[in-house]
């Protein structure tokens, strides 16, 4: 795998082990639109792995085309159907908590 994008996001609620949240439900609009760099280049429907740091993982499909250098978010990177997915979450954290996001490449 090979790593296409990372950003570290406060989280805007606090979230309890087992339960299921989105990017959306996670982070405040202000946070989400947080500009990462893209690492790789990819085209639209690329299978992404998103890794939210020991809190729960992804795979969300790429919205659209991405080139290496480009300044994206994550409401630019999916589209909402995408954002939208359900994750489990794996531990407990608290609003505010900043969560590092990996995105990977498969």
């Amino acid at each position: 795998m090979d790593k296409f994008a990372n950003i570290e996001l406060k989280l805007k609620k606090s979230v309890t082990k087992g339960e299921k949240n989105t990017l959306l439900t996670l982070f405040s609009a202000s946070e989400r639109f947080k500009h990462m760099e893209v690492l790789i280049d990819a085209e639209e429907g690329t299978n992404l792995k998103v890794v939210l740091e020991s809190l729960g993982e992804a795979e969300l499909l790429l919205g659209d085309d991405m080139d290496k250098g480009q300044k994206k978010t994550v409401m630019t990177l999916f589209w909402f159907s995408e954002k939208a997915k359900p994750i489990e979450m794996l531990r407990n954290a608290e609003a505010g908590e900043g969560i590092t996001i990996n995105i990977w490449k498969n």
